[in-house]
């Protein structure tokens, strides 16, 4: 009656190993849920980094990016150089930039928060809305959806002009007032796996229950292989190296969200950021095969004790490498 397949879900739940957090596993072809566990669709939390294939994907439409186009290697960026307008570091300060791929496969918030300022908000807004942001979940029909009421991930639209840049730039990587669950997320890589075409997320086999959702086309499929080229390096050379699996590629996002200071910690000099006391939701979302993609993954772990890359991706890589070892 329902589509979890119970050696699936035995796997994730115990992956997940009672962690505050959640992780949902679709089937990369036609979306539907096979695996999940925690707050899988409830608790919806910054998405982080993982939402860069989303700044990305409006990147690449409107032209605003080329994998050839190179970056500085610096460590922070004011994306409007007005005055006021917030800086933006990489994480742990680092120096981060290059060419685009090493940009994505390093999650360089210097690269993506101009990047967002380019794209603009409207096109922003319209990629995330197509992805499924702002959108009703569909797990089942209308009156089931109505009883179980999962919580729907959400982007602002309301960017005001006094502080565009700012808000757009924060938005762009996954932080702000952005919000997302893992459903949703795991919705986003099935996306990429699916060549651009995102399906429902049904978790009930029966017709009358199912959602009367259409599958919706995200984007072409030429830039869906860019991604999932991108997320590739994010594998194999950058910040996700920790879901690697031999013989077994994988594409994937990482992604750190700061919630704010832990309470009671010290106040952090001026102009400096603590990211030794910061609260932080770690995630990481994937789809493998990378070429002929069978199941696509999110996680997100709540106040992670550290950044998705060291935290999610290893649970990520637990669970696919159960699931697709021969």
């Amino acid at each position: 009656r329902t589509t979890i397949d119970p050696r699936l879900q035995t796997t994730t739940v115990n992956a997940l190993g009672g962690q505050s957090g959640g992780v949902v596993v679709l089937n990369a072809q036609t979306g539907a849920v096979l695996a999940l566990a925690g707050s899988a669709y409830s608790a919806p939390q910054p998405p982080g980094s993982t939402f860069k294939v989303i700044t990305t994907t409006a990147a690449l439409e409107g032209k605003d990016v080329k994998l050839s186009d190179t970056f500085p290697v610096v460590t922070e960026i004011n994306p409007d150089l007005s005055a006021g307008a917030r800086v933006i570091h990489n994480a742990h300060d680092e120096a981060c930039g290059g060419n685009f791929v090493q940009s994505f496969a390093h999650s360089c918030n210097t690269v993506f928060a101009p990047l967002s300022v380019k794209v603009g908000a409207e096109r922003l807004v319209d990629t995330a809305e197509r992805y499924g942001f702002n959108q009703t979940p569909s797990l089942y029909n209308a009156s089931a959806t109505r009883a179980a009421d999962p919580n729907p991930m959400t982007i602002p639209t309301d960017f005001r002009s006094d502080t565009t840049h700012t808000d757009i730039s924060v938005t762009g990587i996954g932080q702000g007032r952005v919000l997302a669950t893992p459903l949703g997320m795991a919705s986003i890589a099935q996306t990429v796996a699916n060549e651009g075409v995102r399906s429902p997320t049904p978790i009930v086999k029966d017709p009358a229950l199912k959602s009367d959702a259409k599958p919706v086309e995200v984007t072409s499929k030429e830039n869906a292989r860019v991604l999932t080229g991108l997320m590739r390096a994010v594998v194999t050379s950058g910040t996700g190296v920790a879901a690697d699996i031999p013989g077994l590629q994988v594409a994937g996002k990482t992604g750190t969200a700061e919630l704010g200071p832990r309470p009671g910690s010290p106040p952090a000099p001026p102009g400096q950021e603590d990211t030794e006391n910061m609260i932080v939701d770690g995630w990481f979302l994937a789809f493998a095969p990378a070429r002929k993609p069978k199941l696509a993954i999110a996680v997100m772990l709540i106040d992670s004790n550290g950044d998705g890359g060291s935290t999610a991706a290893p649970i990520a890589r637990e669970i696919l490498a159960t699931a697709l070892s021969k």
